[in-house]
């Protein structure tokens, strides 16, 4: 009978603890990507050697979802950048531990809601809408809008990521999927509020995409134009972007604008791409891309223009690992700095070329 009874006991102690772990699920995931080569942006110094997440930023995280019934549940997410080149943590000295993702939130069938770190929607629209996805390294995309390398300012401020942020995420609608995200202001020496959202539409092969966000104000900077407060205004952008697969090719076009308020000057950016299919297990890419800068309320200077291709090849070993060959040609005509501050690359033909092999896995 005893013996019967801790039978008994233990199948119901299984069995507890097999809906418990139905009901709530944790996994470890992450990304590791390496190349090597030479690499150089125009008016950058040339760097020879191995770099960690120029195809795809290197990360790890973690993430769960609690089933609270009803279609319900809680969900969560810590995720962490790292340089698979040294094992540094983050992107760059100083970055934080979580500062791809760091959100808890409640899911169903009305959507998603998240709190706390979450990827920016501008950002979200750009990778998806370009054949070289998230790429910092090597996407024109990704370059024109993240980096500033003319010295005024018309770059996309606030990160990849947005800090103290709220983000819906709506269920979709006959292929449309509604996007809002809000970043609260605070500390000392807070400014406004960040806000922004983007729609997405999907249909069988054709994509689209349009976003637009606000980013509050700092403190001009040293060297920069004009004068700001904590209560203006300082960025406005707004990408449209769309795709469309022809099964021997997929082609993506991408059109967007940066208004910068404090530099006043306003950033111009479109990119074409293609992913081309040449065997079962290998594609080439091609984009190109290019920027202008402007001025705003009367300021004139010369062509600001910054062009940027690359072509590469994609080989994937298998479902989670691929190598890869890339080139990619940045270049900055000469332009006149007049009204322009202290600009990072002054006059002169500025143009650097990048190439490198590398791999990259997913776990």
């Amino acid at each position: 009978m005893k013996v019967k009874t801790s039978a008994l006991a233990l199948f119901a102690l299984t069995a507890v603890a097999g809906a418990a772990q139905a009901q709530s699920s944790v996994k470890l995931y992450g990304l590791i990507n390496t190349d090597i080569g030479q690499y150089q942006t125009a008016g950058a110094k040339k760097i020879n050697g191995m770099q960690s997440g120029n195809m795809a930023t290197s990360f790890w995280g973690i993430s769960g979802a609690e089933d609270l019934g009803n279609g319900n549940k809680a969900i969560f997410a810590m995720e962490g950048f790292f340089l698979a080149d040294s094992g540094a943590q983050g992107r760059f000295p100083g970055d934080t531990q979580f500062a791809r993702s760091a959100y808890v939130g409640l899911s169903g069938d009305w959507g998603l809601v998240k709190m706390g770190r979450n990827t920016n929607l501008t950002f979200l629209s750009l990778l998806l809408f370009n054949s070289f996805g998230d790429s910092f390294g090597f996407s024109p995309t990704i370059l024109h809008y993240f980096t500033d390398q003319r010295g005024f300012g018309a770059k996309l401020e606030g990160d990849s990521g947005w800090s103290d942020s709220v983000t819906y995420m709506s269920p979709s609608f006959g292929g449309f999927k509604v996007n809002l995200q809000g970043a609260f202001a605070e500390g000392a020496a807070k400014g406004k509020s960040n806000f922004g959202g983007n729609v997405i539409y999907s249909a069988g092969p054709f994509g689209a995409t349009v976003s637009y966000q606000t980013v509050g104000s700092t403190p001009a900077p040293a060297g920069g134009v004009g004068t700001t407060s904590f209560n203006t205004l300082k960025e406005n952008t707004w990408t449209t972007g769309a795709s469309y697969d022809f099964g021997v090719v997929k082609l993506f076009g991408q059109y967007g604008k940066i208004k910068d308020k404090i530099y006043n000057t306003e950033n111009k950016i479109w990119s074409l791409s293609a992913s081309v299919p040449v065997t079962a297990s290998g594609k080439i890419l091609l984009a190109y891309g290019q920027s202008k800068v402007t001025g705003i309320n009367g300021t004139t200077f010369a062509d600001t223009k910054r062009k940027t291709g690359s072509i590469a090849y994609d080989y994937n070993l298998s479902k989670r690992t691929d190598v890869y060959a890339v080139f990619m040609n940045d270049k900055i005509p000469s332009f006149n700095t007049t009204n322009i501050g202290n600009p990072g690359n002054s006059n002169g033909n500025s143009k650097g070329n990048t190439f490198g092999v590398g791999i990259k896995h997913a776990f």
